[in-house]
């Protein structure tokens, strides 16, 4: 690929980003995760690391924010979303994380006032917990939370009546629900297909859904996705994940030696602008921050921040205006932000 001009300036909101602390994890999610790392497909799987932080979870822990914080600024990221993830009394799990569901939530909303129009969050809980509506209520309405987060993979399908309550809470109160879509590493795959949004959409029109991943980006769920979300306007994606199945060496890290999908995203990405209700005005630009290496971020935000220039140069025609609505102005719009100069997100 030929070198692309540099915009001076694009205003970019990562819609799908991860403050982790390994006190938010289940014990047998840490070993699910080593041995993730064992196989070499997990970003940090270099044994030498691991062993020199002590365990996965302590290379990635970062429960000030700080690495956060600055890798965002390094990334030239405005501002980012923390989908905060209930992994606890999980089917055939039954085990909570260090901390409680209540307190984890707690500790990432005090990071956004740590960093102030930095750092968003939603709201994470397991939709069978008997006290998640009292926690999305505390969320948005004390904290200013701007959504929820679910995580079929953990037990549930999103068409499940236990996240119907929820669903009705999230109109209430006016916020969207991102619902983890694709790949389900640490738990089951089959609780995770597109096609489970396509029924609770059609109940809660008014209620926006964020169909996280995509469906997992190129080789994964993708064409579901796009099959569910056709006829469904109200459903967005967001392209969190979807990098390592585009940036040449992707999960591995970028060592030169596996295909750029370049053109094949750009193909899925002309597609889902084509079958979409509301064409670009249905994508959202997402990383997944801190799930693989940082090196791959880069060239995924370098590749929006530059789309109609990057895009040219395989045939596709993506005008800036397109290019803004998937950057930030879609998650502006869907999370009721102010983008303006005295916003605060610049």
């Amino acid at each position: 690929m030929e070198p692309v001009p540099k915009r001076e300036k694009t205003m970019l909101i990562d819609i799908h980003t991860h403050v982790l602390n390994k006190d938010h994890w289940p014990e047998g999610m840490k070993w699910a995760a080593a041995r993730r790392a064992a196989r070499s497909t997990f970003p940090f799987g270099d044994p030498k690391v691991i062993k020199e932080a002590g365990s996965i979870y302590d290379v990635l822990h970062d429960p000030q924010g700080d690495r956060w914080v600055r890798d965002m600024e390094l990334l030239g990221i405005d501002a980012g979303v923390c989908q905060t993830n209930d992994f606890g009394a999980a089917e055939g799990w039954g085990e909570e994380a260090v901390l409680p569901i209540e307190e984890i939530n707690r500790q990432v909303y005090r990071l956004t006032r740590k960093y102030p129009g930095k750092l968003l969050a939603f709201v994470g809980v397991n939709p069978k917990r008997r006290c998640a509506l009292e926690i999305v209520e505390e969320g948005v309405k004390k904290w200013g939370a701007k959504g929820v987060k679910l995580l079929p993979h953990t037990g549930f399908y999103p068409n499940d009546r236990s996240c119907y309550r929820l669903y009705e809470k999230c109109v209430e109160l006016g916020v969207p629900v991102t619902i983890h879509t694709g790949q389900a590493p640490f738990r089951h795959i089959k609780y995770t297909n597109p096609i489970y949004l396509d029924e609770p959409s059609q109940d809660f029109p008014e209620l926006e859904f964020i169909m996280a991943h995509v469906g997992g980006g190129i080789g994964f769920m993708w064409e579901e996705a796009v099959t569910v979300s056709r006829f469904n306007p109200n459903i967005s994606f967001d392209l969190a994940e979807v990098a390592p199945t585009v940036i040449k060496g992707g999960w591995r890290g970028n060592k030169g030696k596996y295909k750029d999908h370049i053109p094949a995203f750009l193909d899925m990405l002309d597609i889902m602008r084509n079958a979409l209700a509301g064409g670009c005005l249905n994508i959202l630009f997402g990383t997944d921050y801190p799930f693989y290496p940082i090196e791959v971020v880069k060239e995924w935000v370098d590749l929006f921040k530059n789309l109609p220039a990057v895009a040219a140069q395989y045939g596709y025609d993506f005008s800036q205006e397109e290019a803004d609505q998937m950057c930030y102005k879609n998650a502006a719009r869907i999370l009721k932000l102010d983008t303006g100069e005295n916003s605060g997100i610049a």
